[in-house]
């Protein structure tokens, strides 16, 4: 299985570089980091493929960089049978999650990702872009999202990147219009695979309460808050989020690790 991955970054090269080590030493050596404008002088001298972003004009702007990112990772790998993007607090630390994109392949799944859930928001110039309307509207966190090759193809098919960057070229405010969510990107890609013949596969559920749901021993992540090593201590986790810290004591443990060369275990 042949995977590429992009890292949407902005600041903390220190970060990002134990970041792109776990991913390095755990899922592939296909990485592209897309630099918001801003950090970019931040990056210019670490030795990986990279492109430079746009620049965020508000907190709901990714949606653009995320589209740019896409657009460029499926470009540089284009016989990728998966592609993930990912921001830069995510963390690898094992290849557990290989299993799991081979299962939902052989399901005919298109997207994978945390919190899914069914909704009723509407994106009517998405529905535009699209030239139909969306019977229901999808959600997935878009802090670590997989792609099956199938999903990509077929927005290569109607050239959905090109074209969305066109259409918000000119959003200078940064927002997206009449879109009242985080990031539009986290219901439009999701909603588009379900409209397109996908499925949507979904690894684990963190709830307005506090509780974990699914598959979270391998897969902790949520939106909020940062992982706390006394309480979100997964030895099994695969794929972790949010660990913005460099230090946060569970980034540690998982650095000292790939050090010793000595991968978790995987029961």
């Amino acid at each position: 299985m042949e995977l590429a991955l992009v890292l949407n970054v902005h600041n903390n090269p220190e970060l990002v570089l134990d970041s792109v080590d776990a991913i390095s030493t755990y899922a592939t050596n296909n990485i592209l980091l897309l630099v918001e404008k801003s950090g970019w002088k931040h990056f210019q001298d670490v030795p990986l493929k990279k492109v430079e972003g746009f620049a965020h004009k508000a907190p709901k702007s990714p949606y653009r960089n995320m589209a740019l990112a896409l657009k460029m990772v499926t470009e540089t790998w284009p016989n990728s049978d998966w592609y993930c993007y990912c921001e830069s607090d995510v963390l690898f630390a094992s290849s557990r999650f290989k299993f799991d994109l081979e299962k939902a392949e052989e399901h005919g799944v298109w997207m994978l990702g945390n919190d899914g859930r069914v909704d009723t928001t509407v994106m009517p110039l998405i529905e535009s872009l699209m030239g139909s309307s969306f019977k229901s509207s999808y959600y997935l966190l878009g802090c670590c999202l997989f792609f099956h090759k199938n999903f990509i193809n077929k927005l290569k098919e109607i050239d959905f990147l090109d074209r969305f960057l066109n259409l918000t070229n000119g959003f200078d405010g940064g927002d997206f219009p009449l879109y009242k969510g985080y990031d539009i990107s986290e219901h439009m890609y999701s909603t588009i695979c379900r409209h397109l013949g996908g499925k949507i596969g979904v690894f684990a559920h963190y709830d307005e309460y506090g509780k974990w749901h699914g598959s979270y021993q391998y897969f902790p992540v949520r939106w909020k808050p940062e992982l706390d090593i006394e309480k979100d201590n997964f030895p099994q986790a695969s794929v972790l989020h949010p660990l913005k810290n460099l230090q946060n004591p569970i980034r540690v443990l998982h650095r000292q690790k790939r050090q010793q060369c000595l991968p978790m275990k995987i029961k």
